[in-house]
């Protein structure tokens, strides 16, 4: 796998509140490395190993794509559904 370099803002992350984790009273503990801090009973997630990650997820699709590989697109959030559906039809795969 090809090592590509994805333009991943922090600015924008931060505008698209990708930084706001779950609620503390409902967190696994497992997800300790990946938690800047806590404010107002809602986690932190750390953005600057959100976009290494995201990065690398990237290149993973790109590959798969470039292969011919199918994708299929959840949301599990019912605000989500409209998304989705435009995602899904603009990439031309299931959802």
């Amino acid at each position: 796998m090809a090592r590509r370099y994805w333009n991943i803002n922090l600015e924008e992350m931060l505008e698209a509140r990708v930084h706001f984790g779950r609620g503390t009273k409902k967190w696994n503990p497992t997800m300790a490395p990946y938690i800047s801090a806590k404010r107002k009973g809602i986690h932190i997630t750390n953005l600057t190993r959100t976009s290494l990650f995201l990065s690398e997820a990237c290149d993973l699709v790109f590959d798969a794509a470039s292969k011919g590989k199918k994708f299929l697109i959840i949301g599990t959030k019912n605000k989500a559904t409209d998304s989705v559906a435009r995602a899904a039809i603009r990439a031309r795969c299931h959802y």
